[in-house]
């Protein structure tokens, strides 16, 4: 019980990890991990019911995808290759979807090795089941090797784009054409199309 106890300390320190690519676009007050993953979780509830996949993976799921951050904080897209003029950074963000194949694959290998040795650690003390059920969720979901995984990742993206959407009502000025771009590349589920549905007509009343 003990070992259970410090893995749940551990986890909670993702509320003081924030959520650093939105703060390439002027957001200086970001979500946390903790935020994120809760209204993942919130809508793994309410829309994997709906869906013809295991509920309760998908829950699983929502809750264990980002729980390595706790070691690695949140790796960006963009590690590595900002500019140091801050002026330049936003620039170089919304230009990003057109780097390279090569180099996106290497940085995704890069992000894969830190949090993978990152969940090893966190789950290392944890009861041998857990540890192995927990391992191999993140595994399927990082993977994509299951429909409720693919599912989980399109509730990410739209999750994100529901926090872009946020700051635009907050900052006019804000721009969610990035986030929108990602949705639209990503998500196909048509229970999670009625969301981002939702979200656009949402977005012509600003």
């Amino acid at each position: 019980m003990k070992n259970t106890l410090n893995f749940l300390l551990e986890v909670g320190k993702l509320k003081d990890i924030k959520r650093k690519g939105i703060t390439f676009y002027g957001v200086k007050n970001p979500d946390s991990t903790t935020d994120h993953i809760f209204r993942m979780a919130m809508m793994a509830w309410l829309f994997g019911k709906k869906s013809k996949y295991s509920h309760g993976k998908i829950l699983k799921l929502a809750l264990i995808h980002d729980i390595s951050k706790v070691y690695t904080g949140d790796i960006t897209p963009y590690d590595g290759l900002l500019p140091q003029d801050k002026k330049e950074i936003r620039k170089f963000a919304e230009k990003w979807r057109r780097i390279s194949l090569i180099k996106k694959e290497k940085m995704f290998k890069q992000k894969f090795n830190k949090e993978y040795k990152a969940i090893q650690k966190l789950t290392s003390k944890l009861p041998k089941e857990t540890k192995k059920e927990m391992m191999n969720l993140w595994l399927d979901y990082y993977k994509l090797g299951s429909s409720e995984a693919k599912f989980v990742h399109q509730l990410d993206v739209l999750e994100n784009l529901i926090e872009a959407f946020e700051c635009s009502k907050k900052n006019k000025k804000f721009p969610t054409y990035p986030w929108w771009e990602r949705a639209e590349e990503v998500v196909d589920n048509p229970i999670l199309l009625g969301v981002l549905k939702e979200i656009g007509k949402e977005e012509l009343k600003k």
